[in-house]
């Protein structure tokens, strides 16, 4: 059964670099309206917005269990790579309050999309106190470690670190239904934290195909085809972004919101991103620094990536450890 007719493809390859010269061409291009400084809460982060337990997973599948045999990164398997997990208790009721909050403020700096999410607010760390400091916890990094099956640290591209998506309801029936094309991410670690709660909008599921990138098939989803369930403002979905095709599904009514954070692993260098990937975003000239800024950051020793955030190193002994026995 298809119900994601309505859910196209994004562009790959030749489209892909098409993007990416329109991009050059619009020098406004994901540049927000507003200073980020006006944006910010100025809320603090704190990691008694954790909950101490091990978050809760109610799906959980490796890459291994998608028909993965060849793991993407050497220091780990694909047994031991987490594909697609939901996740639910990974904040306390304070912390989904004030990430909320943070990111109602964020969508004043918002900008349009026609590829991906139609309102969006990127590079939120840069834009939110509560945001930039979450991401260099230690227990926060912790955390989706844990999930992630890796040790990680914050993306270091900033543009791709984090974003928050804000989607509405057409207004008229000519206007482009808001919607996450069918696509894979540019970075391999990310978490999807929906901000509303189910109740606040309709439609906007969020979607994934159930196996490899090169079985995916639009005419052929059945069997496949899964909906996330999240049952609550906080629930999340981590999913190995480059692996796993996914979307979301047309708003109806109301307005959905979710903070999108991506991750990298330190103790290896791979990282999927392509030129053309970034460069679709921001265009040519606009991406040439800080890819090869990327490029320096990712042949950084682990121990090194760690220091700059201020914190001890995660070790993947760690993570075999019992959240709090750390």
């Amino acid at each position: 059964m298809r119900r994601d007719g309505d859910l196209p493809v994004f562009a790959q390859g030749a489209g892909r670099l098409k993007l990416a010269l329109q991009a050059s061409l619009s020098p406004a291009s994901g540049r927000c309206k507003h200073p980020g400084a006006l944006l910010d809460t100025l809320k603090h982060w704190s990691d008694s917005y954790l909950h101490n337990s091990v978050p809760a997973l109610s799906y959980h599948r490796s890459l291994a269990e998608l028909g993965y045999v060849n793991s993407p990164l050497a220091v780990a398997s694909v047994e031991q790579l987490t594909a697609v997990a939901q996740v639910a208790g990974l904040f306390t009721e304070e912390g989904v309050t004030q990430l909320r909050r943070a990111c109602y403020q964020l969508e004043a700096g918002s900008t349009t999309s026609d590829w991906i999410i139609s309102n969006r607010t990127r590079a939120a760390t840069e834009s939110s106190t509560l945001i930039r400091e979450m991401m260099g916890s230690r227990a926060f990094l912790l955390a989706v470690s844990h999930i992630a099956g890796v040790p990680l640290v914050p993306h270091p591209f900033l543009r791709a670190r984090s974003q928050v998506n804000y989607f509405y309801p057409r207004q008229t029936p000519e206007d482009k239904a808001q919607i996450g094309m069918w696509h894979t991410d540019g970075t391999s670690f990310v978490l999807n934290i929906l901000l509303s709660d189910p109740g606040e909008y309709e439609g906007g599921e969020f979607v994934f195909f159930e196996g490899q990138n090169e079985r995916f098939d639009l005419n052929n989803l059945d069997g496949h085809l899964c909906t996330s369930v999240v049952r609550a403002s906080g629930d999340a979905v981590y999913l190995y972004g480059s692996r796993v095709f996914h979307g979301v599904r047309p708003v109806t009514a109301g307005r959905r919101m979710s903070l999108v954070l991506s991750f990298h692993c330190p103790y290896s260098s791979v990282d999927v991103n392509k030129f053309w990937h970034l460069a679709s975003d921001d265009g040519v000239l606009r991406t040439i620094r800080p890819w090869f800024q990327l490029r320096r950051n990712l042949a950084l020793p682990a121990e090194e990536q760690y220091r700059r955030l201020g914190i001890a190193p995660i070790t993947f002994a760690e993570l075999t450890m019992p959240r709090g026995q750390e």
